[in-house]
Order: C-alpha cells, then structure tokens, then sequence
C-alpha cells in the first residue's frame, strides 16, 4: 500500500422511519466498514447528517455511539445527532473550518495518538429520543487511517513514553510512566485509543448532557450530574469523583442555551473555572444574547437550506480533573431553564490508571 490516504472508513444512510426509543444497529459489512486480515484502522474524525423535515422540524436522532470490534464505545464517545445540537457537523460546513478530531493520525506522541483504534470492523448504533420519531434520513460516516501490517512500524515506530498531562491555568500535572510499545499488528489494540490497553490507558473522551429536571431559578449551580438526577443516562454525567488513578484533561466545554440560561463552566475542588471577582461572576457567560461556548447547527444564522454548525469551543487552557472533584455546572438568570432546555457538551482525554 505504502500511500497513507485519509478515507471513508464507515458510511451509513439511514433512509425510512426510525420510532422513538429504537436503536438502529446496522452489521459492518452494511457500512463498508469491515478491514482485509491484514489491515489496522485508526479513526480520526465523525459527521452526521442530521434528518429534519422539510419544514425544518428537527428530529430526534439523540445519540451515535461508534461500534468497534463489536464494542459499543459509551464510556468515552457518545454523540448527539439532532441538527441543533450536532457534535460532529459535515466537514465542509463548519463555521471557521474547526472540527472535532479524536487524536491526531500517524503519531507516536500517547497524548495525540488518541485516535481510535480497531483491528477488524467499525460501524455505529443510533438512537432515536424520546418525543420525536424520525422520518426522514439521516447519515453518519466516520474517516481516517488503514495500515497493512507491514506499514506499522514504518509510519509509528514505537509509541514513546514518558509523557505528561499539563494544566498550565492551576499549575497541576501528571506524569505517565510506560515503557515505549513498538507498533505491530499484534499490539495495535493496546495503543492509546485502542479497547486493549494496559494501564495508563489514555482514550479520547467526548460526550453531552441535557438538564433532566429544571433549574432553581435563583441562580444556583446546577451539576450535570447522574447520580443526583440531573442528567438522564451515566454516559451525560460530567461529574467526576476522581482517586489517584482516574484523570480528565478537559480540552473543551460547549453550551446549547436555552431562555434564562446565564452561566457555564467547571467546579474543581471547590473553586469555578474560569474564575470571576466573585462566585457569581465566575463562569462563562452563555446567554442567549451572548454565549461564549456555542456550538452546533447556527440558528437563526443558518437557514434550513444552506446550515452552518460552530465545533465545540476549545478552552484557551486546558483543565486537569484529577485524585480530586471536578464537573460542569450551569446557572439560569433567576428565571427557571426548562427540563431537557439547556445541553452541555465536553472532550478531553481520559486517563485510567486502574485494570
């Protein structure tokens, strides 16, 4: 092969009706995303088409999760689909051309090599909410890398450790000690991104979360939280309780507001980031008027037509969760947000140090 090109590595069209809480989980080979015996796959980026009727009625495609191996990826990777809140828009119409990525291809540096890594098959399960059923199709394809065997040490040499998580805004950080992992066909799964990995196992960490009750209207936090309630499924927490053997290095928050919305950020061991000359003017501000974390499809910028969608907003400063509590908050403007009205959105890079 010897040639390197990034390409499509799973393409489903879902055409016809999908009923509300249903999951549509095509076979590998119905994505063309099955690999030759002697062939590796690293996944660089996701889009998604999202199905809105001709009238511009969004539908509720609620969650991608990639499928790799036969492995569904819900503790790290899970994606909202519906058009408003889109993850990983088309390519070709994001706004300033940003894009989510899982990692960085063809690297040997364990914090860029993130990318996610499979021996034999890729495909996806999709889910349709609760409240709107879908019509119309919709797409999801997935793009990046496939290696022959022989190809493996040429492109990657060895993995290469030590290698360090930095947090530069609190001066915090996280050295991660291993020995150098040659690459080969064999051990490709146990690289950064792979489902096989020994500790530290570093993955690609990207996810959403919608408010399941509604805020108190007084201008109190409102965690992103499951086990309080707060979110409906464990894979829409952003609440970490992390020992000394579990890390996140969050690289991005969005916010989808909703009216009343005000604030949005992050609580790390008691104090807001990004820090204010007060508790209440700490945070981002995410109003209507003005939200600094947007993302997704730019209504009422975009018309139906011809969509434009923002990526998820990078932090200037990335942030380290760790052997601490960290989680993301909101705050409504002393008027009640509505359940399900406000959704959050993070990645990162997650850090295990447990088997």
């Amino acid at each position: 092969m010897d040639h390197y090109e990034l390409r499509l590595l799973c393409d489903y069209l879902h055409t016809g009706a999908q009923a509300v809480n249903v999951w549509a989980r095509p076979t590998p080979l119905a994505v063309n995303g099955e690999l030759e015996r002697d062939e590796r796959a690293e996944i660089v980026y996701a889009e998604v088409w999202s199905p809105v009727t001709g009238l511009g009625v969004e539908e509720e495609l609620d969650q991608i999760i990639p499928v790799v191996d036969g492995v569904e990826l819900t503790p790290y990777v899970s994606l909202s689909g519906i058009r408003g809140t889109v993850m990983v828009p088309p390519k070709d119409r994001m706004w300033g051309s940003k894009l989510y990525s899982f990692g960085t291809p063809m690297s040997n540096n364990p914090l860029l090599s993130t990318t996610i890594k499979y021996n034999e098959s890729l495909t996806v399960s999709c889910l349709v909410g609760a409240t709107v059923a879908i019509t119309q199709d919709y797409r999801v394809r997935f793009w990046g890398y496939v290696y022959k065997e022989t190809e493996l040490a040429k492109v990657f040499g060895s993995m290469q450790f030590p290698a360090q998580l930095i947090d530069r805004a609190r001066g915090r950080s996280i050295q991660l000690s291993k020995a150098a992992i040659p690459v080969t066909a064999a051990n490709w799964k146990t690289l950064p991104g792979g489902q096989d990995q020994s500790i530290p196992k570093i993955n690609p960490f990207i996810r959403f979360g919608r408010n399941l009750l509604a805020t108190d209207g007084m201008q109190g936090d409102y965690q992103i939280r499951f086990d309080t309630g707060n979110v409906a499924r464990a894979e829409e927490s952003m609440y970490f309780d992390f020992d000394e053997k579990d890390a996140l290095l969050v690289q991005s928050i969005g916010m989808k507001v909703a009216a009343n919305m005000a604030r949005t950020g992050l609580m790390i061991e008691g104090d807001y980031h990004p820090r204010g000359p007060t508790g209440r003017t700490s945070l981002f501000p995410t109003t209507q008027a003005i939200n600094e974390l947007n993302f997704g499809h730019l209504n009422p910028f975009a018309p139906v037509a011809h969509p434009y969608y923002a990526a998820i907003p990078l932090l200037a400063r990335p942030y380290l969760i760790w052997n601490e509590i960290g989680y993301v908050l909101i705050r409504d403007d002393g008027a009640v947000v509505a359940i399900n009205a406000a959704m959050a959105a993070l990645t990162g890079i997650r850090l295990e140090m447990r088997s």
